[in-house]
């Protein structure tokens, strides 16, 4: 590991324990958390942009740079779940453009998904918010208008 990447990590650990220990129990309306993990930090990651067979390396070094968080959530398509599941990561999605129509939402996807990104965000109620390509806002905005089907 390099001196760079280690100063790094030592000054994430300590702003870490900081919040720990100046927002203690301050996540009460994380209801996806246990009592136990709204007392430590969560990191929220927006990944909705992940495209092919496997994470890709920009999400990997993302989840390394953030391995000192006792809960990390990451946002992404559904096939990456297994793959997280595997590292011990909680996950949430969105539904994708082509999918809304079949889950009922097509009529005012925007306002769904507007909802939905909140809901994320009050259930986990991260402490920092990371995001790998498009951001959830940037994502409704580039869904086709629920006027238009």
């Amino acid at each position: 590991m390099s001196f760079k990447r280690s100063l790094r990590k030592i000054g994430l650990r300590v702003a870490l324990g900081s919040i720990r220990k100046l927002e203690t129990n301050t996540k009460h309306s994380a209801a996806l958390l246990s009592e136990h993990r709204r007392q430590g930090t969560v990191a929220l990651v927006w990944a909705l942009d992940e495209a092919g067979d496997h994470l890709s390396s920009a999400l990997k070094d993302q989840l390394e740079k953030l391995a000192e968080f006792e809960t990390i959530v990451v946002v992404c398509p559904p096939r990456y779940f297994s793959a997280l599941r595997s590292r011990g990561l909680f996950f949430e999605t969105l539904p994708m453009s082509s999918d809304l129509p079949r889950c009922g939402a097509s009529a005012n996807c925007d306002l769904y998904l507007e909802r939905r990104i909140a809901r994320i965000r009050e259930s986990w109620s991260p402490d920092f918010e990371f995001t790998i390509g498009t951001s959830p806002e940037g994502y409704v905005q580039s869904l086709p208008s629920g006027d238009q089907t």
